[in-house]
């Protein structure tokens, strides 16, 4: 059976049915929830009629990270306001330039956003740079 979170509201992503999407990423997925403890932040999983099932992984009340899952990995979006000094500190921070070499920006450019495949825990490392990033960016 195909698990398609993007349109079936029915079809939650709990770990059965993520680990079925996810493949060989889902004990990635599962490492990474585990560790948002150590940044404070919780997942909370939300439908979206446009988008689908959506991660929304939040400290306090700031939104760190988007996420979703996707046929063989865990897609995250970070999402910043478009200011210079944002940009320039993620291309400071020590994580691969294929990150980097993705960043989009909205129509109006108000905001631009680093999106990171997680399909294995290698990704993670690159992944817990970009929250702490976010956690203290401004």
């Amino acid at each position: 059976m195909m698990i398609d979170f993007s349109k079936d509201k029915s079809v939650e992503p709990v770990d059965e049915n993520l680990s079925v999407v996810l493949g060989e990423s889902f004990a990635a997925y599962q490492a990474l929830v585990r560790k948002l403890a150590d940044f404070e932040a919780e997942l909370e999983w939300r439908f979206y009629k446009d988008g689908g099932w959506l991660a929304k992984i939040t400290r306090k009340k700031k939104t760190l990270i988007w996420g979703w899952p996707a046929a063989d990995f865990f897609g995250t979006n970070f999402i910043f306001q478009n200011k210079p000094h944002l940009r320039e500190g993620v291309l400071a921070l020590d994580i691969a330039d294929k990150w980097k070499d993705k960043f989009e920006t909205t129509p109006g450019d108000k905001y631009f956003s680093v999106k990171i495949e997680v399909r294995g825990e290698g990704d993670l490392s690159d992944l817990y740079k970009m929250i702490a990033y976010k956690m203290r960016a401004k």
